[in-house]
This record gives C-alpha cells, structure tokens and sequence, in this order.
C-alpha cells in the first residue's frame, strides 16, 4: 500500500517528524497516579500532555523507526521530592534489568538542597553506575529551587570560613549549611577512582536565578559574598564532579578548565543602572 509519508519524505525528514511529536519537550518526567501506577506502567509513565505514543502504533515501519527517539531525544528527569517516594517504584527505576537500563541514555537528577533531596539523590548513584547495558551516556544534577541561593551563600561562606581559619581564624566555626552532604555526593558520582558515575559524562547546573536578579538585589548578593569567593565554590563543585558545571544556564567549568569568569561579570553589570 502506497504511503506518502513513508515513500516520498526523505528519512532524515521523517526524523523531524518523529522528534517533534515524541520529543517536543526534550525531557520526559515520571510521575505517578492515583491507581497505583508504577514505573513499571509504561506507557501509563508519561503525562497525557508530555508525548502521545500514538505514532508508534501506526505502522511497523514507523515504530520501526521511530522507537529509539523517545530515548535518543528525551532526557529522564528525575525530581526525587515530587515524583517518587516509594521503596518499590525506586527499585522499579535503578534496577539494571529494567527498561530504562536499556533504553535510556540521559538521565537528569532534579532536586532542591534540602537533606530528604540530597539523602534520596546518594541512594540513586551506585545502581545507575552499575547499569551495564551501554546505552546510559550522561547523568545530570540540577540544583534549582527554594533554598538554592541560601545553599549557595552558604557553601561561599564555609569555603571563605576555611580559608580565614587557615589564615587568621583557626577556632572560627563554620556556617550551618552541611556543605559536606553536597560535596561528598558529588564526589561518590564523579570520583576519578572510586565515582561510581565516573565513566559516564556528567553535569551539574546550579539554577541560582541571579541572572534574572534586579540590579539592586545583584549589589545585595555581591555585597555581602565577594565574586572570587563564588568562583572558588564554583570551581570547588567541578572538582568534586568533573565533567561540566553550568550556573544558570551558563557553562563555566568543562574537564577541569573554567571557560567563563562569571560572578565578576554580573557584578559589575550590577553596578549598572
């Protein structure tokens, strides 16, 4: 049966098309329902709203071609706090057998700096280290929401405690951020030695919201935390992760270089009226 889709589009057209439709986000995000679905309710995992899998129901040429782009296109962002809490569905998603080991290849770790977050985002590194079928390519962590520019501030502020107690200070105490939660975690992800993501490419994005700052509240943060000591928190994360760090939306740090002076950039645009 003649089909003009099939027959008079090029394929790479038909690629579009496909990436349109089932990737027109860029991100799919699990959720869970009132009837008890798990992860393992697949296609029931995707909001009615997010992807429409209908396409890979027309025909076996189409989902022939179309079936690797929902990973290939997508990411899988995982929100620890708002998605899932049960032990089950959390097994359902790190297992090495189950179908996101095998067809998933960006996985995005979303979550705010609050200990149930860290706690849960610890639990998910060894079991996605370990998933062995070579599909998984890169694991992001984005730091965003309530509390992000406090946890900032706070990591600016015990790393300038521990250079002063080095210097001048030795008994001042640090702040009361657990900066050491954050810190070890990235490390038990992007270790050298022992990370147990250390072979896949990582990311960490910091959404601050200092970029969308007025002016005013710019002078306020620089006020009060100097931009080279924002650097230097900066560049201690990279360290402990590897891969690349971006800081709203900008990428300041790949493979141990930094690409972009950044605090002092915003500062001085602060400056302006």
């Amino acid at each position: 049966m003649h089909s003009r889709f099939l027959d008079d589009l090029p394929r790479e057209i038909r690629a579009q098309i496909y990436s349109y439709v089932l990737a027109p986000t860029g991100s799919i995000t699990p959720k869970r329902t009132s009837t008890g679905a798990t992860l393992w309710s697949w296609p029931s995992l995707f909001p009615n709203e997010e992807v429409n899998l209908s396409l890979l129901q027309t025909c076996r040429q189409i989902h022939d071609e179309s079936k690797d782009v929902l990973w290939s296109d997508n990411i899988l962002c995982f929100p620890p706090r708002r998605s899932i809490f049960d032990p089950e569905e959390d097994a359902a998603f790190v297992r090495s057998d189950s179908h996101f080991s095998r067809h998933v290849r960006t996985v995005e770790l979303r979550f705010t700096p609050s200990p149930f977050d860290l706690a849960k985002v610890a639990t998910f590194l060894q079991p996605l280290g370990a998933w062995d079928s070579g599909v998984l390519r890169e694991v992001r962590f984005t730091i965003s929401g309530m509390g992000t520019m406090t946890m900032f501030g706070e990591l600016v502020s015990v790393i300038w405690q521990r250079a002063m107690r080095r210097r001048r200070y030795p008994n001042m105490k640090p702040g009361g951020f657990d900066s050491a939660s954050l810190f070890n975690i990235l490390r038990l992800a992007g270790n050298e030695e022992t990370g147990h993501l250390r072979h896949l490419r990582r990311r960490l994005n910091i959404q601050l919201g200092i970029r969308l700052s007025s002016n005013k509240a710019r002078r306020e943060w620089f006020s009060v935390h100097k931009p080279e000591d924002c650097e230097e928190t900066l560049r201690e994360l990279h360290q402990s992760l590897g891969g690349e760090l971006h800081m709203d939306g900008v990428l300041c740090y790949k493979d141990g270089l930094r690409l972009r002076e950044t605090f002092a950039a915003w500062e001085a645009e602060s400056s302006e009226d």
